[in-house]
């Protein structure tokens, strides 16, 4: 064997191992930070009433009364979030929670604390929803959106319908990505896109880096397409994040 073929496998071998260990460091980060994925789950009661009936007679006062039944109507809607603040503060789709007159956190360990919904920010389909646990809670650190590239690998986690907690990797493939208009105009969301497919349930569903810091929050994918969907980028989730704790006495 020559010499430049036995170079050649061994560049073959470093790059094989370093991609596998790159791999495994990946993983390793998202267990790290597990803890702080959480499940969503909406629930919204209402009661309605239904159409008139015929009138009928009262036999005990002699008068004509309309009838109506009340109907309760409810579902339940799933989805992910991650926590972002010790004190409690989770992030999620509003999508998720809209309408949602009880809310249900399901913890990594299973257990489950109701929420309460702090802010939601429609136009960027954010909502800021908060728990009181009675232990120390684990949070991901939110990194800086702006120094995200095209081609960046990246990372998932959600609550698929299919297999719980999902995770799914892709890369970046599109940046200040803008898909809704409004009565006066074009509303720029400026959103990540990725190559990353999304299924039910895995809206809000915390999207990583590389090293395991929240760079944005999944929302919708791409009508039509095939591994193409949207987040949320993690500088104007910090930005609301800010506000909130600039009017409260928590500590950012």
């Amino acid at each position: 064997m020559t010499k430049k073929y036995i170079i050649l496998i061994l560049i073959l071998q470093f790059s094989i191992g370093n991609s596998l260990y790159a791999q495994k460091s990946i993983i390793d980060q998202m267990i790290k930070k597990q803890k702080a994925i959480v499940g969503i789950s909406s629930h919204n009661k209402e009661l309605f009433k239904s159409k008139p009936q015929d009138p009928v007679l009262n036999p005990e006062t002699g008068r004509l009364i309309v009838l109506r039944n009340l109907t309760q109507a409810s579902y339940t809607r799933d989805g992910a979030g991650v926590i972002i603040h010790p004190s409690g503060i989770i992030v999620t789709n509003a999508h998720t929670i809209n309408r949602a007159n009880h809310i249900i956190i399901t913890m990594h360990d299973g257990s489950q604390i109701a929420a309460q919904v702090l802010q939601v920010i429609g136009n960027l389909d954010l909502a800021y929803l908060k728990i009181d646990a009675p232990y120390p809670l684990p949070v991901v650190r939110i990194a800086d959106s702006d120094k995200v590239k095209l081609h960046d690998e990246i990372i998932t986690v959600g609550h698929s319908e299919f297999l719980n907690k999902t995770v799914s990797g892709g890369r970046i493939k599109g940046l200040g990505t803008s898909r809704t208009k409004n009565r006066s105009g074009e509303q720029r969301n400026d959103l990540l896109q990725t190559s990353i497919n999304v299924y039910s349930g895995d809206s809000g569903g915390p999207l990583f880096n590389k090293d395991g810091d929240l760079i944005g929050l999944m929302t919708a994918k791409e009508l039509g397409s095939i591994r193409s969907s949207f987040a949320v980028p993690s500088n104007k989730i910090a930005h609301y994040l800010k506000k909130f704790l600039l009017n409260t006495n928590l500590k950012p």
